[in-house]
């Protein structure tokens, strides 16, 4: 088998300078307007939706399916060259051309929510009998999901030219400010040990087998962000100010929760997120014994914050990992489970859509993104060879299998809300360590092994819920008027404090400013989506031997049910379970707890 670590996106366009790009870009310009046109009688219509009489269903339904045609086809092609734009920004953010088109393309995304706003609004104000009507066309039965979530938001509409205003000045205002973040991330330099180097190196060392490296690291990260705290936390107001005035102007028929817009977004009720939330606390010390015993198991005293992306410590037998022993190891753990499921793994590798290859102005984190059309996933990373690698790159395979599976549906019941995005890639994490602990024959072998589900504990139990406290936080204090660094290092620490307790040497203070989740423009709340995945995929995970051989088609019904149901509706529909119910929950975290006590055992 021959891999590659880097893309291949060459199908697509040949490089930043394709001349397609800027061909593509102007058909998308003429398409819009021409949308922007169409759509701009339903504007009048909107005034008389409740007497639209039914004798012109017919003639409406057969427009509305033509604009959904055209719309569509621009949304498949604006958001192929977009993510080629973005697949060359992750690998070097410093990439000129690559940054203007961004911006490009941002504002041609806007400019078509605009176009759409008149037909949006419509559909939203219109009568039931109506939506009846057109979602019976086969052609309109994929926007039946989308626009029941939609309607939801009926008491919130403002008029067309507001919603097309608030939709134009986002580009410029709301979505520049996490742009910036993303561009100064890409260039921020860390001094580490005598040596420059930019950050995503630098976040890769918090991963080292040394702790002095590990503490190093950490340091030269938080002393390069420290120098631009006073920019994060200019971002950081700028993009909450936003969401609160938009959120207060919705606000003229009903009360509005900062809230209500995340949910909404997640596609779950305020219950399941009190219950998911509330549950969780109550088990906060699964988290805090997890990182005690990686401490033990190190010889420290305690885990600082550079230590809670540590591998298991030295005698683990731990071990370095080519790419190709990456993948295969990671294929091999998916074929147990589903056989399709490992060769699409190795797919993935042979056909260069997997970019893992360290570069100077890397990007941080990773992710999986996808091309429309033709469907084909992407999986970016930073790999380094070490078990946290695998793990991560069996997180975003996850990911890319879930698009994979949804690739003949029509792409408007292919949109997934986050918490159900996290399930599959959890679910391959699972996979994975399962599969190296089925092959472990020693306590040691065993231990490292279980290294990443203890690790895991700790940050789906504690530093993902010290996240969702600290944003409430931010939120609130930025109710009222500026938040300035000074506010948000004590807002960070009263949430590590809430959560972690006495289970670290320290709080990281300045998580708020090296964390790209608070800084992400167009969502949210982006943290409890990745608890709600965490335990769900777990209770899903722990129903293989009821469902026996039916679990695997099972999976895969979970899987395509995703962009079409809310959270609720996905688990009762295929699990006859009611998320809302601390029960739920529990289950879940449970079997966290059993992973945890058996690696205090193996630490002992």
């Amino acid at each position: 088998m021959t891999v590659r670590l880097t893309w291949d996106n060459t199908h697509f366009f040949a490089d930043i300078n394709d001349p397609r790009i800027e061909e593509t870009a102007q058909h998308l310009k003429s398409e819009i307007a021409e949308l922007r046109s169409i759509c701009q009688p339903y504007a009048e219509l909107i005034k008389a939706t409740d007497a639209l009489p039914e004798a012109n269903y017919g003639d409406q339904i057969d427009n509305i399916k033509q604009i959904h045609q055209r719309r569509m086809a621009v949304v498949e092609a604006l958001r192929n060259v977009s993510t080629f734009i973005y697949s060359r920004l992750s690998v070097d953010a410093q990439d000129t051309a690559a940054s203007t088109w961004q911006g490009k393309l941002q504002q041609l995304g806007s400019a078509l929510d605009q176009a759409m706003k008149p037909l949006q609004v419509f559909l939203i104000r219109v009568g039931d009998d109506f939506v009846q009507a057109l979602v019976a066309d086969p052609v309109m039965a994929e926007v039946a999901f989308s626009l029941r979530c939609d309607r939801k938001l009926k008491n919130q509409l403002l008029s067309v030219p507001e919603e097309q205003l608030i939709s134009g000045l986002s580009v410029n205002g709301l979505h520049s400010w996490g742009n910036l973040y993303s561009k100064l991330a890409g260039t921020l330099q860390c001094q580490i040990n005598g040596e420059k180097m930019g950050l995503a190196k630098a976040s890769s060392l918090l991963s080292s087998a040394e702790p002095t490296d590990r503490k190093a690291a950490w340091q030269g990260i938080q002393g390069a962000w420290g120098e631009h705290q006073e920019t994060v936390a200019a971002i950081l107001n700028a993009i909450n100010g936003w969401r609160l005035e938009e959120t207060q102007q919705r606000a003229h028929t009903q009360k509005l929760h900062y809230l209500d817009k995340s949910c909404l977004q997640s596609r779950i009720d305020r219950d399941t997120l009190d219950a998911l939330m509330e549950t969780t606390y109550q088990y906060r010390s699964v988290g805090q014994r997890a990182l005690n015993a990686m401490a033990a198991a190190s010889g420290l005293e305690k885990m600082g914050p550079w230590d809670i992306l540590a591998p298991a410590p030295a005698g683990a037998e731990e071990q370095a990992f080519t790419f190709e022993e990456a993948i295969n190891l990671v294929a091999d753990a998916f074929s147990e489970f589903d056989p399709e499921m490992g060769k699409f793994a190795l797919m993935m590798a042979e056909k260069g859509w997997i970019d893992g290859e360290p570069t100077p102005n890397r990007s941080t984190g990773a992710y999986c993104t996808k091309f429309t059309k033709p469907r084909e996933p992407r999986v970016f990373m930073t790999f380094t060879g070490t078990m946290n690698n695998v793990t991560t790159l069996a997180h975003e395979l996850g990911h890319a299998w879930h698009n994979w599976v949804m690739r003949d549906m029509p792409l408007m019941v292919t949109s997934y809300p986050m918490t159900l995005a996290e399930t599959a890639s959890i679910f391959a994490e699972t996979l994975v360590r399962n599969a190296l602990l089925k092959r472990a024959e020693t306590p040691a072998q065993k231990l490292a092994v279980r290294w990443q589900d203890v690790e895991s504990a700790a940050a789906f139990l504690v530093n993902i819920p010290a996240r969702y406290e600290f944003e409430k936080r931010l939120v609130e204090a930025r109710k009222e008027g500026t938040v300035v660094p000074a506010q948000l290092r004590q807002m960070m620490g009263e949430s590590w404090q809430k959560w972690y307790e006495d289970s670290l040497l320290e709080y990281d203070e300045l998580f708020w400013a090296t964390k790209l989740h608070f800084s992400i423009s167009s969502l949210s709340f982006y943290n409890y989506p990745y608890l709600f995945g965490y335990l769900f995929s777990l209770g899903i995970y722990a129903q293989r031997d009821t469902y026996g051989e039916k679990f695997e088609a099972l999976y895969r019904g979970i899987l395509r049910d995703t962009g079409s149901m809310t959270a609720e509706e996905v688990v009762m529909q295929n699990l006859d379970q009611d998320i809302r119910q601390p029960e739920f929950w529990q289950a879940s975290l449970d079997i966290v707890e059993k992973a945890v006590t058996e690696f205090e055992a193996l630490v002992k």
